[in-house]
């Protein structure tokens, strides 16, 4: 899975080790939210029925007896189960390394949680 359309944009010349943990976590999951987002956009329609259903029968409830919300979050959680996200430690390692193979995915989203944490502190 390539993704070509998120908003990281060209890296800025930086040393490596460079960024601030708060911006290297905020750019963590802005990466897991895109790759979560890429999977769950490439599910045909019947393999979202089947996972919802097997969420239901997981959780031991009726079909249609989940609230959209609970069932979007148990839905969720499944697709993270099953995605292969490598942790926060590992991920840095390998982005300072190769930001190149990250970059892409980046939706830009982690500028404005460093932004927002920038102003309210």
């Amino acid at each position: 899975m390539v993704r070509r359309t998120g908003k990281g944009g060209p890296r800025e010349p930086q040393g490596p080790g460079a960024e601030s943990e708060e911006v290297l976590r905020a750019k963590y999951l802005d990466y897991c939210s895109a790759r979560l987002c890429d999977v769950f956009m490439e599910l045909e329609e019947e393999r979202v029925f089947e996972l919802a259903r097997a969420v239901e029968q997981k959780a031991g409830v009726t079909h249609g007896a989940i609230n959209f919300r609970d069932l979007a979050g148990l839905l969720v959680e499944q697709l993270l189960g099953d995605l292969a996200l490598p942790d926060f430690d590992v991920w840095v390692e390998d982005y300072r390394r190769h930001p190149e193979h990250y970059d892409p995915y980046l939706l830009g989203l982690w500028r404005s949680g460093v932004e927002s944490a920038a102003t309210s502190g």
